[in-house]
């Protein structure tokens, strides 16, 4: 199992934020090595916390899940993101877990970029 954690700054408040991420979709694909890697979840919204608690339900990892908080900052607010994951194949797990993390880092900078 790995977890990899992403904090993007944001000048819009912690509840637009919040209301933006509350809107993706719950099926992913994300362009991985000339493939794809891809998963649906089931997604948990707690409004009065501002985060958003997810499940992988069908998808490429063995298992999958994490959150999506929003807190206030100086400008605007910071959204965090954490995932874990188990690809499934322990002997893979030291190559692809660096390469994983690189581009599920960029998918969410770029789902929260707009913002």
């Amino acid at each position: 199992m790995r977890t990899i954690r992403v904090t993007i700054g944001s000048r819009v408040s912690p509840d637009a934020a919040f209301d933006r991420i509350r809107q993706f979709d719950d099926e992913w694909t994300v362009p991985f090595r000339g493939g794809a890697i891809h998963w649906r979840q089931r997604s948990e919204p707690a409004p009065s916390e501002r985060r958003i608690s997810f499940t992988q339900t069908d998808g490429d990892f063995r298992s999958m899940s994490g959150v999506w908080r929003t807190v206030p900052a100086a400008k605007g607010c910071e959204v965090l993101f954490e995932v874990t994951y188990d690809v499934g194949v322990p002997i893979y797990d030291r190559i692809l877990d660096p390469l994983i993390e690189r581009v599920l880092s960029r998918a969410v900078r770029r789902a929260v970029s707009d913002f």
